[in-house]
């Protein structure tokens, strides 16, 4: 497992496959210390192994061998270091979530569309139990309990996922201590999610709304296993079948973009306990046909509480909410004594019309309104906040209470998966810093089991060509160690037989094949190598790899991939192709067949390393021959070597060359050259989309331009994440444009937030150069109007710490390395190797 482990059992799962790889970091107090050894235990019914001292440096151990289904593996490990001294033992209880899936899907006979769907099944514990374990995919998504309460506290379970190709299942282990002697109860219910919503359902198409039919809908579905193992070696199951019972409650409808009704007049007390009788049978049906997987990915969770800050009556009496904040989740309300039938209605929107009501142009068919009506009697809930659903928001209207209720009862929830860690940047320009707050903002409000494009509207889709630099930006601020394998295979089960990926995955929208510029697919695997030492994805993926850049040499005419569809989208309005309306993303001055060839180019470079990786030379050499031949390629059809101009010489094309290093090293200088002047005869206004204006904070960086990179982050007029922030935002834009266009207008879009990446590689000048932070380097840049800047990185072996501040006439450098691994620093002219601990560094202020 190569995501971090937590406390909760969920992140304690691990899913078998040839063998179970562990790795790990470790604290000391000693300088350029690491490990000489180390020695590692399992232990479980049936199994005991000890690997012994194993002399190596490496923080990492791999067992082969069986392991028990659902029954707690106790780890124990220990390590030495250099100097002999051993650690203390490191103790856990991890859980293989592999299973043989035996159990069939029951479904509700009715099947009305919209309706939550209740299932429920007796069982009787007569005699001592040793362990419990469920295993439970309901999809879209599930709720479970046993006898009355939730079995945890995660939200929008399981991971959305292509049903036809992968379903994901639940692993709830340890559940002998929450059975009751006798009769007890599972419960589950079932919403819609992405099984049935009005993008991907056909029939929604008969309400009026609009659809893009896929072979993953249908009505909602459940599949479950329980084992029991009783004290005398009995094991019994429960399975899902005809026994099972169905029905509806007060949780009457949901729907991923419309929201959520309930309606406490439609509640059945005591459903999910024994002893109730009020369902009938559930039915039997066909599932969706994917491959039974366990949901390792970690949950979405409840994380911060959002208060009003200012609340204000609208013209019709409803009461306005401000919480400060754009973000994704729901909002909760502790409710009063109410009427029957009273009905409260919960709006969300990102934006303000101008008189102060709420904007949901931008929402497109995404209705965003939860719903409640009271039954007046003790049916009604003291807390409400919807189950199914969740929305992209900073303003609510919420209508039924009156202007006058207390809004200090209302707060909003964040909902995203857990993929928190303890990675910060910090600056002596605020703005700068606010900025940065703005990219993890957005970062974190599209991160929903996929890594969704916005959260607002009816869209939210795991778009990769915005990916390619999101992914270079995520997992400095977030733990990718579980996204980054699931978005993969994601992508692998999107892919056709020709080697064609698709524009999202799960497969919903764009094309087949897919943007070129969706280098994304390599580029999660490189990441998930660098940050988090993950080599298995990348050998378990290598051939996906090369099949789709195939796909893509087949498109190509002597190495010139011969299309693109959005290529470096989205830039200023001024430098993209508009219709009569002015309205437009496409960009006017980069080509998008120039832009996915150059990918095509760094797709073969990735492909050469990972070959090398996985140990297949002869194909790395084949890969490096691909990229010199487009290279050449390109050039040839692009270059002019008299003026270091490329393709049509834009900020985007001069970038992208410079970056990827298809522009020859002698003639880089005035191929840089070239941006800075068209940047300084143009007001330093951007021409550049959604790929390079990450990408051209690196090369002015590196080519000597760094004060401009500098005015590009920290200017405040349009267009620029400064005239965002002017403009009340909190998180990043999908367009630079303050604009009131219902078509691309999400105010929450994280692909302009990769720039964060630059503050930490760039500004503290921290990048891994081996897998899982074995080495990195330190290479801060200093701007000549900051005076300080300060990162921190929660990596797999421990937190980096990179700080450097001018004082007193001297520039100052403080690197923090951990335990086990090695930073090349490169400050004031000199490169110096440093091993674990804490150094510092000084030099004279250059003035």
């Amino acid at each position: 497992d190569h995501g971090r482990l937590k406390a909760d059992q969920r992140t304690h799962l691990f899913e078998a496959g040839k063998r179970l790889h562990l790795s790990w970091g470790a604290l000391s107090d000693r300088q350029g210390a690491y490990q000489s050894a180390c020695r590692a235990s399992l232990t479980a019914d049936g199994l005991d192994w000890d690997s012994g001292w194993i002399q190596k440096r490496a923080q990492s151990i791999s067992y082969e061998g069986p392991l028990p289904e659902g029954d707690p593996t106790r780890l124990r490990l220990k390590i030495r270091d250099n100097s002999g001294e051993e650690s203390a033992a490191y103790e856990a209880v991890i859980y293989n979530a592999s299973v043989s899936w035996r159990a069939g899907w029951i479904g509700d006979p009715q099947d009305v569309r919209g309706r939550t769907v209740y299932f429920r099944r007796e069982f009787t514990i007569d005699r001592p139990v040793r362990s419990a374990v469920l295993y439970a995919c309901g999809i879209g998504y599930e709720k479970l309990s046993l006898n009355g309460e939730a079995l945890d506290g995660a939200a929008l379970d399981p991971a959305f996922t292509d049903y036809t190709k992968t379903c994901q299942y639940l692993v709830y282990p340890d559940l002998q201590t929450r059975f009751h002697k006798g009769k007890n109860c599972l419960g589950a219910m079932i919403g819609n999610g992405w099984r049935r919503n009005v993008l991907v359902d056909p029939t929604e198409a008969e309400q009026g709304g609009y659809c893009i039919p896929k072979p993953f809908a249908g009505q909602p579905l459940f599949t479950a296993m329980l084992r029991v193992t009783y004290e005398d070696g009995a094991v019994e199951w429960l399975h899902t079948d005809g026994s099972w019972q169905c029905g509806c409650g007060a949780h009457a409808a949901n729907d991923l973009f419309d929201g959520e009704v309930y309606d406490a007049n439609r509640s059945v007390p005591g459903w999910d306990k024994p002893g109730f009788d009020g369902f009938g049978p559930a039915c039997p049906v066909q599932g969706p046909g994917g491959v039974m997987r366990p949901m390792i990915l970690t949950p979405i969770i409840e994380h911060r509480t959002w208060p009003v800050i200012a609340s204000w009556p609208d013209k019709d009496g409803a009461l306005m909410l401000d919480f400060g904040q754009n973000m994704a989740g729901v909002v909760r309300i502790r409710l009063p004594k109410l009427d029957k039938g009273q009905s409260i209605r919960v709006s969300t929107a990102e934006e303000l019309d101008e008189d102060g009501e709420l904007f949901t142009a931008p929402l497109r068919k995404a209705r965003a309104c939860d719903v409640y009506v009271a039954s007046g009697d003790q049916r009604d809930l003291t807390v409400w906040q919807p189950l199914f659903t969740y929305h992209g928001f900073r303003y609510a209207r919420v209508e039924g209470l009156g202007a006058g209720f207390d809004a200090s009862r209302i707060e909003a929830v964040e909902l995203h998966t857990d993929m928190e860690k303890g990675s910060f940047f910090r600056c002596g320009d605020p703005l700068v810093t606010a900025i940065h707050e703005a990219c993890v903002a957005t970062e974190r409000a599209n991160q929903h089991s996929i890594l969704t494009d916005c959260p607002q509207r009816d869209e939210r889709q795991g778009w990769m060509n915005d990916a390619t630099v999101r992914f270079e930006e995520t997992p400095y601020n977030f733990d990718t160690g579980r996204m980054f394998p699931k978005i993969i295979r994601d992508i692998i089960d999107a892919q056709g037989a020709d080697g064609s990926i698709t524009c999202t995955a799960p497969y919903v929208f764009g094309g087949r094949p897919a943007d070129p510029v969706c280098s994304s697919f390599l580029v999660a695997g490189q990441m998930a190598w660098l940050h988090d030492g993950n080599a298995e994805i990348i050998e378990e993926a290598y051939d996906h790899y090369a099949a789709w850049e195939k796909c893509l040499l087949s498109h190509s005419e002597g190495f010139i991939v011969d299309y693109g569809y959005y290529g470096d989208w989205a830039g200023p309005v001024y430098a993209c192709v508009t219709d009569e309306h002015g309205e437009g993303a496409l960009s006017a001055v980069t080509p998008t067949v120039f832009m996915s060839t150059g990918y095509s180019y760094y797709n073969c470079r990735l492909l050469a390393r990972f070959a090398e990786l996985i140990g297949r030379a002869d194909q790395a050499d084949y890969w490096r021959g691909m990229a010199a031949s487009i290279r050449q390629a390109m050039l040839d059809k692009w270059y002019d070597a008299g003026t270091g101009k490329i393709c049509t010489g834009s900020q985007g094309c001069q970038t992208f060359a410079l970056w990827l290093g298809i522009i020859p090293d002698e003639d880089a200088a005035k191929a840089a050259r070239l941006i800075h002047d068209d940047l300084a005869q143009n007001d330093y206004r951007l021409t550049t989309g959604n790929l390079c204006s990450r990408y051209i904070m690196d090369v002015l960086s590196q080519h000597g331009y760094l004060e401009d990179a500098w005015r590009l982050i920290t200017r405040q007029t349009y267009p620029s994440f400064g005239y965002m922030l002017q403009q009340e935002a909190t998180t990043i834009w999908e367009r630079w444009e303050l604009k009131k266009d219902p078509g691309m207008n999400s105010h929450d879009h994280p692909m302009y937030a990769a720039v964060d990446q630059w503050f930490y590689a760039g500004l503290c000048g921290i990048r891994p150069t081996e897998p899982g932070y074995d080495a990195f380097t330190v290479q801060p840049l200093f701007p000549a109007a900051l005076m300080s800047a300060q990162a921190v990185i929660d990596t797999v072996k421990g937190q980096i710490g990179v700080r450097w501040m001018k004082r007193y006439g001297r520039l100052h450098l403080h690197v923090t390395v951990p335990f086990g691994t090695r930073a090349c620093v490169i400050f004031a002219g000199d490169d110096v190797e440093v091993g674990s601990g804490f150094h510092t560094f000084s030099a004279p202020l250059d003035h």
